[in-house]
């Protein structure tokens, strides 16, 4: 390449997509290289023996602002699911749901053992509060730890402990809620806006689509960067030279490669079962009883086509790095969780993600440096651990980019 060749993007994830993305339409060549055989970095789906299973638990939110900045959305068909969480234990199970959506339900919500009317007008303010508010407001002010702003703002710990934190914690792979209150009433308000849901191929429909709207973008699959510079990029293809270079790779590779600081990731454990075909079950499910799972999800029953005839396919995650010792426990938990035996559910696949999500830090920083050394830098965990936050993260990369060939320098 010579010095007009256009832009080096490292890495085509979300961020690197959303970057790429950007600067094509700018009018910009880009060559976007990737390490494995596909983009879309953490967020991929395979399949397995007729199931469609991601890398570990993942939903797409619809209303996120800067997936609707993509374009993407228009025609790619995603299936939402209920605005529903069922808690089930010994005694039968309680939905906690969204008013809006049904509002001659919501009474029953206060069966919940953990939920007294005092909490649920607390937790409604809130959360009527939080859907008002806009994020420049959410995210000013003094930040603490999720748990410490729910107790502040009245919510009893019982309520915290047995309502809060069973659905957060799989929301945000943190069992104590100690992140940023900020990033959780970000989150919180994704949810107020709209309904998470799935593709019929999978989460990693998602990045294939952000592919194919790329403009002026040229595509290195399965090179492996080696050393960057603010012109130029090593792989073990050879040497690249470019008009700029974005590193668009997790922290811990951007650390290796230009020393951004490495702040530690969250792991999550998936595990992929095969049941008989269930019929009213897009709700998300919480265990009360042994409480070790996160979350379940029958996620066939939205997406028919993510399973073969007359089966269902059910996510089924715990924060942690689990092995093979915890499978029978977790099939007698999801076999109570949807009301089958045991020897009714038959495990996939269980996938151990020890690189999640990365760590976030308290306070929220959404204005971190994106550059070093010359080198523009993006990732969520410049931003928030989300696919918002991969694609903000590009889109200020690319900004950096165009503002800098603007001026006409490197």
């Amino acid at each position: 390449m010579d010095d007009d060749a256009g832009v080096l993007v490292v890495g085509a994830g979300l961020a690197g997509l959303r970057a790429a993305q950007v600067l094509g339409d700018a009018g910009v060549d880009v060559t976007l290289i990737e390490a494995s055989d596909e983009v879309g970095g953490r967020v991929r789906s395979r399949d397995v023996d007729g199931y469609v299973l991601d890398q570990g638990f993942q939903l797409i939110n619809p209303t996120y602002p800067e997936l609707i900045a993509t374009g993407v959305l228009d025609g790619l068909g995603l299936r939402p699911f209920a605005p529903v969480v069922r808690f089930v234990d010994d005694r039968g199970h309680y939905d906690l749901l969204d008013p809006r959506w049904a509002p001659w339900r919501a009474p029953a919500m206060l069966r919940h053992p953990d939920l007294s009317v005092r909490d649920a007008w607390r937790l409604a303010a809130l959360m009527a509060a939080i859907w008002r508010s806009p994020v420049a407001r959410l995210t000013s002010g003094r930040d603490t730890s999720t748990r410490e702003a729910l107790i502040g703002a009245g919510v009893s710990a019982r309520a915290v402990d047995g309502v809060l934190a069973p659905f957060l914690r799989g929301t945000l792979l943190d069992d104590e809620l100690a992140t940023s209150w900020h990033y959780s009433e970000l989150v919180l308000k994704s949810f107020t806006r709209g309904r998470p849901g799935t593709h019929p191929s999978g989460v990693g429909a998602l990045p294939a689509a952000m592919g194919r709207r790329l403009r002026r973008t040229t595509l290195r699959l399965g090179e492996t960067v080696l050393d960057v510079g603010a012109t130029g990029v090593e792989t073990d293809h050879g040497r690249l030279q470019g008009r700029a270079v974005i590193v668009a790779t997790d922290h811990s590779s951007a650390h290796r490669l230009v020393g951004v600081e490495e702040t530690g990731w969250r792991a999550q454990t998936t595990w992929w079962f095969s049941l008989p075909e269930l019929t009213h079950s897009d709700q998300l499910r919480i265990d009360r009883r042994r409480r070790f799972l996160s979350s379940a999800l029958d996620v066939s029953s939205v997406a028919r086509e993510r399973a073969p005839r007359g089966h269902s396919l059910v996510a089924a995650s715990a924060n942690g790095e689990w092995d093979a010792s915890c499978d029978a426990d977790v099939v007698t938990d999801v076999a109570r969780l949807y009301d089958v035996a045991s020897s009714e559910v038959s495990l996939v696949a269980r996938d151990v993600v020890a690189r999640a999500l990365p760590t976030l830090a308290t306070p929220l920083d959404l204005k971190r440096s994106q550059s070093v050394d010359g080198v523009i830098v993006a990732g969520d965990y410049l931003q928030t651990p989300s696919i918002q936050g991969a694609l903000v993260s590009g889109r200020r990369a690319a900004a950096l980019v165009l503002a800098r060939l603007e001026r006409g320098r490197p």
